[in-house]
């Protein structure tokens, strides 16, 4: 029986912690793993990343162009990769022979006159290998979108402000935004509490208790 929901309770897909997402990009296949990293380190969704063709790659400046055409804002934007992602997404497209207007991630099929035809990679192809290694070790309630919402949710518990944020999602509001970020509740209160004993104390200064 399968264990592998789009999303959790909360009807959001599950933040990853550090060692389930090195569990399931350790398991995937490479082509995969390859999307897996590139949907982690850009925060972008899944369509974004399967539609980067090979133009859109700026090695030089470890950077990416996703297109207005493809991104669900319909804005173009520009997302950062490590170093060594971006190597290795030049070396497969070096490797494949693959020309400038051809999509990174494909599938390819035969014509008549023996060209083959290059098609950006399906989602349903993503999520069938992602269901597969998450079925094997018994995950649940993770999705491709997992790997956005957790960069993401990250930079937000690393210090990074919403419009810091925003500039490297491309949501098209702050609202929309903190809906998306998971944010621990018991982190909230316990920094709340604490506020809370600091103003008791400067009370008890004030009133020279202490």
């Amino acid at each position: 029986m399968s264990v592998f929901h789009k999303v959790n309770r909360s009807g959001k897909s599950k933040v990853l912690s550090p060692e389930e997402r090195s569990l399931i990009q350790s398991r995937l296949p490479e082509k995969y793993r390859l999307i897996s990293e590139v949907l982690y380190w850009s925060a972008g969704r899944i369509q974004e990343v399967l539609s980067i063709r090979v133009r859109n790659l700026v090695p030089e400046r470890g950077m990416v162009v996703l297109e207005r055409k493809t991104t669900k804002t319909k804005e173009t934007r520009e997302v950062y990769l490590p170093e060594q992602l971006m190597e290795q997404l030049v070396s497969r497209a070096t490797a494949l022979g693959l020309a400038a207007s051809d999509p990174l991630f494909f599938n390819q099929s035969p014509t008549q006159s023996g060209q083959p035809i290059r098609r950006p990679l399906s989602t349903q192809s993503f999520d069938k290998e992602l269901r597969k290694v998450c079925d094997w070790n018994r995950l649940s309630g993770i999705s491709s979108h997992s790997f956005r919402r957790t960069q993401l949710t990250e930079l937000y518990r690393d210090g990074w402000s919403l419009r810091e944020i925003q500039h490297i999602s491309g949501h098209k509001s702050l609202q929309s935004l903190q809906e998306y970020l998971d944010v621990d509740k018991a982190v909230v209160v316990g920094k709340y509490r604490e506020r809370m004993h600091l103003e008791n104390d400067r009370n008890k200064q004030g009133q020279g208790l202490l």
